[in-house]
C-alpha cells in the first residue's frame, strides 16, 4: 500500500474508505494508522506492509517486512499474464490483445504455470528442470518435487514432477516387513521383477520400481534421527508444514553422504483461500489478515531453516498468483481482477526494493479499469526468465523456447537476482 499521504488518499478512496465494523462495514481499506512499524523505503516511494507482515514473536523469526529490510525479499508490483505490453486504449479497442480468458482462476492459473498465452502442455519450471538436472547425481529423482499437489508448473519435456506429502513419502498400501503384509510384497516384488511382452506392462512396471527404490530411499532419509531433520520451529499449519518438508528435503539432497546429491531442484507448494468475494476484512481465521499473516510466518520459518542448513544463498522462493483483486469493494470483499503484487526471497536476492511500476491507484485512471483492474506493467514472462537465467538457463535460444512471447517486452531480465 502507499504509506505517503497523497497516494494513501487515493488508495483509501479506491478501497471505499476505511474498513469499520460499524460504521463503514464495506470499506476495504485499511487505516493510515494501523500501518505504523510496517512501512518500506523504495527509491520510487513510501510504501507500507500489511500489519500481519511482522516478525514472529515466538520462536523470535524475521517476516515479511524485516526480510524486505534486510535486503532479502523484494517486491514486484503490478505483474501479470501478458501477450504483450497493451494499453488501456488497446485493452479497450482489440480484445485479441489480451491473455485468454483473463478473469478465470483455472486459465490464469495455468497461464502462470506455463509461462506462455498459448495452449501448453509443459510448464516453465519443469523445462528449465530439463535443462540443467544434469549435474544431479541421482537422476531417479525428479529435480521437480511437489509438496503441493499435482500441477503443471513442473512438468517438462522429459521432467516429470515426483508428488510427496507434507508428512514424507508414502508407501504401497498393505505392504510391510511382517505376516500377509511381507508376503504381499514379496508378490509385489516379484512382479516387478518379471518380464512381459506388452511395452505399457514393462514400462509400468519400471515406474512402480523407481517409485518403491526412492520411497526406501527418502523414507530413510527422512525418518526420525535422519540426515534429512531440521530444528527450526515451523508453525503447524499447511503452508508452513509444506515449507518445513521442502527444508528437509533440500537438507537431504545437498547431504554428501546421501545418494540424492542435486545441485539443482524446483519444489512447489501452495496456498489457498485468498478468493475472498467475502469475509475480506474478518478477523477470523479465514479473513485475508490471518492468510497473510500465515504467508509470513512460515516464510520467516522457511528462511530460518535455510540458515540453519546453510542454504540461503543457494535458494530462491517466490510467489505465484493467478490474478489480484478490484480495488473497489463488492460490499463484503472483492473480485477478480488482473496485475498483482508477487514476492522473491533469498539470499542472492537484490531486495529492500520494489520491481516494475507501482500503479496509479485512482479507479478507471490511467491504468486501470472501472473496479481498480489494474493493467500489468510487468509480464510473467520476464520474471520467470529472470528466474530460469539464475537457475542456469542464460542461452536467448532456451529462454525464448520456454517463453515465446518473451521477446515482446524490453527487458529479459528484471534484476532483482544479484547473479
Amino acid at each position: 500500500m502507499p504509506y505517503d499521504q497523497t497516494r494513501y488518499d487515493v488508495y483509501a478512496a479506491s478501497r471505499s474508505g476505511v474498513y469499520n465494523a460499524g460504521s463503514n462495514p464495506g470499506g476495504l481499506a485499511i487505516a493510515r494508522t494501523a500501518l505504523t512499524g510496517t512501512q518500506i523505503s523504495d527509491a520510487s516511494g513510501s510504501y507500507a506492509l500489511h500489519p500481519s507482515t511482522v516478525d514472529r514473536s515466538g520462536p523470535s523469526q524475521a517476516g515479511l517486512r524485516t526480510l524486505y529490510n534486510q535486503g532479502k525479499l523484494a517486491v514486484i508490483s503490478n505483474i501479470g499474464t501478458l501477450i504483450q505490453p497493451i494499453t488501456k486504449t488497446e485493452y479497450n479497442s482489440t480484445p485479441a490483445l489480451r491473455p485468454p480468458q483473463l478473469y478465470s482462476h483455472s486459465d490464469q492459473e495455468n497461464l502462470w504455470h506455463i509461462g506462455r498465452t498459448s495452449a501448453s502442455s509443459r510448464g516453465w519450471g519443469g523445462q528449465v528442470a530439463d535443462l540443467v538436472r544434469t549435474g544431479n547425481l541421482n537422476q531417479m529423482l525428479s529435480p521437480c518435487i511437489s509438496v503441493g499437489g499435482g500441477n503443471r508448473f513442473e512438468v517438462g519435456t522429459s521432467t516429470f514432477p515426483y508428488q510427496m506429502s507434507s508428512s514424507g513419502v508414502t508407501n504401497v498400501s498393505g505392504t510391510g516387513t511382517t505376516g500377509s503384509s511381507y508376503q504381499r510384497a514379496v508378490a509385489l516384488q516379484q512382479m516387478l521383477e518379471a518380464s512381459y511382452p506388452s511395452p505399457y506392462q514393462g514400462e509400468y512396471s519400471k515406474i512402480l520400481g523407481r517409485s518403491r527404490d526412492l520411497y526406501t530411499l527418502l523414507n530413510t532419509g527422512l525418518a526420525t534421527g535422519g540426515i534429512g531433520n531440521v530444528t527450526t520451529d515451523f508453525p503447524n499449519e499447511s503452508l508452513a508444514n509444506q515449507l518445513k518438508m521442502v527444508a528437509r528435503m533440500i537438507k537431504l539432497s545437498r547431504a554428501t553422504s546421501f545418494d540424492i546429491q542435486h545441485s539443482r531442484q524446483i519444489y512447489y507448494v501452495r496456498i489457498g483461500g485468498f478468493d475472498m468475494h467475502d469475509n475480506l476484512m474478518s478477523t477470523g481465521t479465514n479473513g485475508h489478515a490471518n492468510l497473510l499473516a500465515r504467508v509470513s510466518q512460515a516464510l520467516g520459518a522457511f528462511w530460518a531453516a535455510l540458515g540453519e542448513i546453510g542454504a540461503q544463498n543457494e535458494v530462491t522462493t517466490f510467489t505465484m498468483s493467478e490474478f489480484a483483486r478490484t480495488l473497489s469493494t463488492n460490499g463484503n470483499g472483492s473480485d477478480h481482477a488482473w496485475g498483482s503484487v508477487n514476492m522473491i526471497m533469498g539470499g542472492d536476492v537484490q531486495g529492500g526494493r520494489l520491481y516494475g511500476s507501482f500503479p496509479d491507484q485512482t479507479l478507471n485512471g490511467p491504468v486501470s479499469l472501472s473496479r481498480g483492474q489494474f493493467i500489468p506493467s510487468t509480464s510473467v514472462d520476464q520474471m520467470a526468465a529472470t528466474l530460469a537465467r539464475w537457475m542456469g538457463v542464460t542461452s536467448t535460444g532456451d529462454l525464448n523456447t520456454i517463453f515465446p512471447n518473451l521477446g515482446n517486452f524490453a527487458s529479459s531480465n528484471l534484476g532483482f537476482m544479484l547473479h
